[in-house]
């Protein structure tokens, strides 16, 4: 049945109350975000590097021991705007990179994997002269986290990986059923259309993009129980109890760690470090002794 366009619009305006309600931190943080980066801070150094085709870009604020934030599939580094303020604030040196593809980043002409955006952001320590550094990662950035964890070993202190998988496995079938139907219902307005490509920054790319990260999410990563041995730095694995993350999926990856730790955040989902951003930060503050 072909809805009459006005219902379109009267769903579209409630989902974006249901934002609004459901997201309440996240206005009220970016707004503080905003004012912060207006009033107090200026990136210390912006650019980009050049590797297999790819321009990824970067940003840095702060000065102190560095943290490396990696964000999700079909987002980019402004998505860490809740945590942002609060490390810079804290004494640490903030670096942000928009993931191959990306935000400000190209795709390049390299297999959009893992283990590219993995070597991306090597390369982009390399750039900056940063021998170790502390790594937060969300989603997608938190498997990269893991990855860079087992693979460059002496690149990485403490890792945070939130809301991410070991293994596709982890992910729970229904919620993706779930998303798949909102997308076909919802999200295919132009108007969401064009929302969810800004927040990309793939724009007229982003149908492309998320076929690949489709593909991605259904093959990868797939780290056997002696790779998350073999990961020796400390790691906290923090997961939303609505998560699309199995918890006892997340309570393995911890488990099997050889230095790894489990927080659930009751009443989170996927999105925690916007939903829940407070408890997010205390999380993130303790573990990396802030």
């Amino acid at each position: 049945m072909k809805w009459p366009w006005h219902a379109g619009w009267i769903l579209i305006l409630g989902c974006l109350i249901w934002i609004v309600i459901g997201l309440k931190p996240m206005p009220v943080n970016f707004l503080h975000y905003l004012v912060w980066r207006c009033t107090t801070a200026a990136a210390k150094e912006t650019g980009h590097i050049e590797t297999r085709g790819a321009k990824i870009r970067y940003l840095v604020y702060g000065e102190g021991k560095p943290v490396l934030l990696l964000h999700g599939g079909l987002s980019n580094k402004l998505s860490w705007f809740s945590q942002i303020p609060t490390l810079v604030n804290a004494g640490r040196q903030v670096v942000l990179i928009d993931t191959r593809g990306h935000g400000e980043s190209t795709p390049g002409h390299a297999e959009l994997k893992y283990e590219t955006f993995a070597h991306d952001a090597l390369q982009v320590l390399d750039r900056l002269g940063i021998q170790r550094t502390d790594i937060v990662g969300w989603s997608d950035g938190g498997i990269i986290a893991l990855l860079l964890g087992l693979e460059a070993p002496q690149r990485v202190d403490r890792i945070v990986a939130i809301s991410a998988n070991f293994h596709p496995s982890g992910l729970l079938i229904e919620q993706q059923g779930q998303a798949t139907r909102l997308d076909n219902r919802v999200w295919r307005n132009p108007l969401f259309e064009a929302l969810r490509s800004w927040w990309s920054g793939a724009y007229e790319r982003h149908a492309g993009l998320q076929a690949q990260l489709n593909r991605i999410w259904r093959s990868e990563p797939r780290l056997s129980r002696d790779d998350l041995k073999a990961i020796g730095a400390p790691t906290l694995v923090i997961a939303g109890e609505n998560d699309i993350i199995d918890l006892p999926h997340s309570g393995e990856l911890a488990q099997s760690l050889a230095n790894g730790r489990l927080e659930i955040i009751l009443g989170a989902g996927h999105a925690a470090p916007v939903t829940h951003a407070d408890q997010v930060n205390a999380l993130i503050a303790g573990f990396l002794q802030l």
